[in-house]
């Protein structure tokens, strides 16, 4: 049986579906605000998914024919196609809710799976037998939410905290379809008690995705902003664009003044291994603990900023020896190297020890091209990964990465530039000896 040939509501069934359906509806409304204010993709998106689950509760509980009869002809297979199309539209909102192809690749094949198996039986449906076509319905549509709440937690699990709350509204919605096609199938005999039950689970699970879609959109476009403006979002860095425009700059004075500087570079590797252990929240408190860490040694007035996820730039020009490059060296990586204690995906509060390494090019006079500072600086951080100490110097005569605590420096910036050609060359042999102990590595010119 379905709703256009149920028998008519009672008063008190009526007075139970009209609240609920216009609460829901009310949630719609607030959405289509968000949406007309914001203009987002995301939005749009969480309007539509709202919308088509206000329709699936207004036409499988018989409200909708109940309030205008002459409805009945369409509403069969209108509640045929509601069901699978609304599932498919929910499965494709949560597959870019959950950032699906950057997260793994399991979900999103089964996201993508879902979504189509629901298009395309949805028509499909109306070629069975009149008796088996709302319980095919019933099936994709349940077989969808099923698969996205299971999805929702292993997200949750891989670190997406917020994914927890789409995976409850998906829970939710799933004892609010199997009564509402039991209502449909039915004509109305669930008691009022079950009524009631699955019209409360209704209103909860709109209000608990509606919330969570709302914070994660906010979420994305507070992100978005963030990638526009000097900052990095996580760090609170300058972001790669405005750190490199400030080595330019920096290069520009020193051409005119002649002061000496340094470019440091922190690389972090394998982040890969520790997503595995604290998801991308734990990841970015990594990060955050990081950035704080490295800022505390170079202070506040040289520039800092995220060249990308996993490398810091840090722009010194507050040197006041060559000296200064091993101590400053030393204390950043010896900092880096103690352990951070973050959250782990199992809730726990756990300490790991991050695989870090520091690499610092002298910044003399001489034009270079800021990519190639930052070319030089980033191999020996990499090649700085090999050595005891985990902080390199590039030497620019060799082009050999050497270890800051075995680099003959020197006592000033002039007398470094003005070492004759023979005490190069001693100075030179020197380097090669200290760099021996650890491995040294060639850097390649750019």
């Amino acid at each position: 049986m379905n709703a256009a040939a149920a028998p008519l509501m009672s008063t008190t069934q009526l007075l139970i579906w009209s609240a609920t359906v216009g609460a829901i509806g009310l949630v719609v409304l607030l959405a289509a605000i968000d949406a007309a204010f914001n203009r987002t993709r995301a939005s749009v998106q969480t309007l539509a998914y709202l919308l088509f689950y206000w329709l699936f509760v207004a036409l499988l509980c018989g409200l909708a024919v109940t309030i205008w009869p002459p409805l009945g002809p369409i509403v069969p297979t209108a509640q045929i196609l509601m069901g699978p199309l609304g599932a498919a539209m929910g499965s494709y909102g949560c597959s870019q809710w959950l950032s699906a192809h950057k997260r793994d690749r399991l979900m999103k094949v089964s996201l993508q799976t879902v979504t189509w198996m629901c298009l395309l039986g949805a028509p499909l449906c109306l070629l069975l037998v009149p008796h088996w076509r709302l319980p095919a319905s019933a099936a994709l549509s349940v077989m969808n939410m099923s698969v996205a709440s299971w999805l929702c937690v292993r997200a949750a699990q891989l670190g997406d905290r917020l994914a927890w709350g789409l995976g409850l509204g998906c829970a939710l919605s799933l004892p609010v379809q199997v009564g509402l096609y039991g209502m449909a199938l039915g004509g109305n005999q669930l008691s009022l008690g079950l009524q009631a039950g699955v019209a409360t689970l209704a209103l909860l699970s709109v209000l608990v995705t509606a919330v969570i879609l709302w914070l994660r959109n906010r979420h994305a476009q507070r992100l978005s902003q963030a990638h526009l403006s000097q900052r990095d979002p996580i760090t609170q860095l300058y972001s790669s664009m405005v750190i490199v425009q400030k080595i330019i700059n920096a290069q520009r004075r020193r051409v005119r003044t002649r002061r000496d500087g340094a470019l440091m570079a922190v690389l972090l590797f394998e982040p890969e291994r520790l997503l595995t252990q604290v998801g991308q929240v734990g990841l970015n408190d990594i990060y955050i603990q990081m950035a704080q860490r490295m800022r505390r040694h170079t202070g506040v007035v040289n520039p800092a900023g995220r060249y990308y996820d996993r490398c810091f730039v840090v722009l010194v020009e507050t040197l006041h020896s060559p000296r200064w490059i091993r101590t400053l060296g030393l204390r950043v990586a010896s900092s880096l190297r103690r352990p951070v204690e973050v959250t782990s995906l199992t809730g726990e509060r756990i300490t790991i020890t991050v695989n870090i390494a520091v690499g610092i090019v002298h910044m003399s006079a001489v034009a270079k091209d800021a990519d190639q500072l930052l070319h030089e600086v980033q191999r020996v951080a990499e090649a700085a990964r090999q050595m005891r100490s985990r902080a390199a110097l590039l030497d620019p005569e060799s082009r050999q990465a050497v270890p800051v605590e075995s680099a003959d420096l020197g006592n000033s910036w002039r007398a470094m530039r003005e070492q004759k050609p023979a005490a190069g060359k001693a100075k030179k042999t020197a380097i090669k000896g200290a760099a021996a102990k650890s491995g040294p590595v060639r850097i390649k010119p750019v």
